[in-house]
């Protein structure tokens, strides 16, 4: 029989599910639940770990953030990673399940493209540096007449094997490179060489058009409200269950599941959620099972 529908229609099966998770629980010497739970904490234990090695693996408390969980089933996940990390709040954007397409939508474009020029001594002019640029910027112009140009220059020492991107201006002077080059040479490494050439090993070049800002329709606040059993911590609990888009000040505590166009929050006991202005499911936890960053031990 069916489980549910997702965006666009899609129907959840949940025999199927079973059937599919049937052939490993038996190897396993498990029911078909406890297996299915071991796949979401082993999921967890991944995402836990890749958070780790941007926080605490570099000295980051990631006590002091929130948690912002993205893609249809990333807020299904952020609850027990937050609980696990110490997290006490949980941001679920209005578009979470397609964050990353609303990004590329909203981003700017951008064209890039580089020569390799080596140009050093009387060759390194300024009537040179805009001939290339101008070269460079026919490749892929079209379609980006009105872009911002953004040059980016690498040089080095003669005799050098490394390069320094420094950026300027298009058609810079240069005499400007090389002040830039040495102060940057001079802050990475402590020394400056002002007897020695300074090449131009590669020219790059950027056109960038600004991106646009995306106006949502406000949410028209209709919710299908009603209760099923969803499993929290190995045990079936009677959770509220909101469908649709919830309007700003939706209020709700946990155990609940929160079915969103695109995605899916399920919050278990313990944790109290908001919507706010811009559409933005603010979870917050109200306990801590360890000391806040700073307090005394």
């Amino acid at each position: 029989g069916a489980g549910g529908e997702l965006a666009g229609g899609v129907e959840l099966d949940r025999e199927a599910a079973e059937r599919a998770i049937a052939g490993l629980a038996g190897e396993l010497g498990l029911d078909p639940v406890a297996t299915a739970e071991g796949i979401v904490r082993v999921a967890d234990a991944e995402m836990l770990r890749a958070l780790r090695v941007v926080t605490v693996e570099r000295g980051v408390d990631p006590r002091r953030f929130a948690l912002l969980p993205f893609g249809g089933a990333g807020p299904l996940h952020a609850a027990s990673i937050a609980e696990q990390l110490d997290v006490r709040r949980i941001l679920c954007p209005r578009a979470s399940g397609v964050l990353s397409a609303l990004g590329l939508a909203a981003s700017e474009r951008r064209r890039d493209t580089a020569r390799t020029l080596l140009l050093s001594g009387g060759e390194l002019t300024r009537g040179r540096i805009t001939q290339e640029l101008e070269a460079l910027e026919a490749t892929i112009s079209e379609g980006f007449e009105q872009a911002e140009r953004h040059a980016a220059y690498e040089l080095r020492y003669h005799g050098q094997s490394f390069e320094l991107a420094i950026e300027a201006g298009p058609g810079a002077e240069p005499a400007e490179l090389r002040e830039r080059f040495e102060a940057e040479h001079e802050r990475r490494y402590g020394y400056r060489d002002p007897d020695s050439e300074v090449e131009l090993v590669n020219l790059r070049l950027a056109l960038v058009l600004g991106g646009t800002e995306p106006e949502p329709e406000a949410a028209d606040g209709s919710l299908e409200r009603g209760e099923r059993e969803v499993r929290f911590g190995g045990e079936w609990t009677r959770a509220q269950v909101l469908r649709g888009e919830p309007a700003e000040g939706v209020e709700v505590e946990g155990p609940c599941v929160f079915e969103l166009p695109e995605a899916t929050l399920a919050l278990p006991v313990g944790w109290r959620a908001v919507v706010d202005a811009h559409g933005t499911i603010v979870a917050e936890r109200g306990y801590s099972r360890v000391s806040e960053p700073g307090a005394a031990d």
